[in-house]
């Protein structure tokens, strides 16, 4: 902070398997936000390496592209600071390390690659605001990526228990999808596989209990936007509601579809049509799971909660009232 500043100007970059996310915005010492700008470009990092372990040439050009066209929007609003984060794709490859230092050298982006304990901490930071968590009530988030979905279980003031599993709609898609349209078979295996690893963390989430589920990512934020209801927004972020039934209803209706045919569905973003069926299998079988009957979507989550992280740490240091020690919810237990 310069001065007597009360805002700063943050550009957030979120570098994940399937898709490249900025926010620009100003955010204020009472933990307000402007957002001044979205950007996004699908750039399927994670398209092979999550299977094969290494991001192939031609993604690791793309990225290097993408990352390179959003630090150029970003800085073209002269942020006070631009913080890059990577995920599952750049952390599991035997060449992320390689793949951060290619962008650093041709964007001067220094990324910052999250553990996902860290991911899953920071976004429940940038969606709990949006929760409506009060009263003391809790809320069992998740967020589907391309590689990893981050479970949270959470209160109004931080993250408690956060878990992090390798399914996400790219790796779902690569290993169980055999045909075009899926056919029952695959759709079955892809839920029961996404059963068997999450059944553990649901259970724990279940023994602490929790009062809401909600869901955040580009393919729960598509699907909320076909068939949910949308909802009043909170703390500036967009929500909507999805059922299971509704879920449900989308996945049978897009599953006997091929990917040609879903290019026609009104409302479906092209770049999703291949991964939005095992995208509704995993969020239709996480809701079964918890045994809940519809979720809160909200269209905030990691690029989101690492301004809210940067901002409450900025500010709290500058009036001099933020202990040594690490910010509350950094402690969230890891589930095993």
């Amino acid at each position: 902070m310069k001065g007597s500043q009360e805002t700063e100007k943050i550009a957030a970059l979120d570098i994940g398997s399937n898709s490249f996310h900025l926010i620009v915005a100003e955010g204020a010492a009472d933990g307000s936000v402007k957002v001044l700008e979205h950007a996004k470009r699908m750039v399927r990092l994670g398209e092979s390496s999550l299977s094969e372990g290494t991001i192939p040439a031609e993604a690791f050009d793309r990225g290097i592209a993408a990352a390179d066209e959003l630090s150029r929007v970003a800085r073209a609003h002269r942020p006070d600071h631009i913080l890059a984060v990577a995920t599952s794709a750049v952390r599991e490859a035997t060449n992320g390390k390689d793949f951060v230092n290619a962008v650093r050298r041709h964007s001067d982006l220094p990324i910052h690659v999250l553990d996902g304990i860290e991911e899953g901490r920071l976004i429940y930071q940038g969606a709990r605001q949006a929760l409506s968590l009060t009263g003391g009530r809790s809320a069992a988030l998740f967020d589907v990526g391309g590689g990893s979905t981050e479970a949270i279980l959470g209160n109004r003031h931080q993250a408690l228990l956060c878990s992090s599993v390798k399914i996400g709609v790219l790796r779902l898609r690569q290993h169980w999808q055999r045909s075009d349209p899926p056919s029952q078979s695959d759709t079955a295996f892809m839920s029961e596989w996404v059963r068997t690893i999450m059944r553990p963390t649901i259970r724990r989430f279940k023994a602490t209990g929790f009062d809401v589920v909600a869901l955040t990512s580009g393919t729960a934020v598509q699907l909320a936007r076909l068939v949910g209801e949308k909802l009043p927004s909170a703390a500036g972020v967009n929500r909507h509601r999805l059922t299971l039934q509704a879920l449900r209803a989308c996945e049978h209706r897009l599953s006997n579809l091929t990917a040609a045919e879903r290019e026609n569905v009104v409302g479906l973003d092209p770049a999703r049509v291949d991964t939005i069926v095992p995208g509704a299998v995993i969020l239709r079988s996480l809701l079964e799971l918890t045994e809940v009957h519809e979720a809160l979507v909200c269209e905030a989550a990691l690029r989101e909660g690492v301004i809210a992280d940067y901002l409450a740490r900025r500010f709290a240091a500058a009036d001099d009232s933020m202990a040594t020690g690490p910010a509350p919810d950094q402690n969230a237990a890891q589930l095993t």
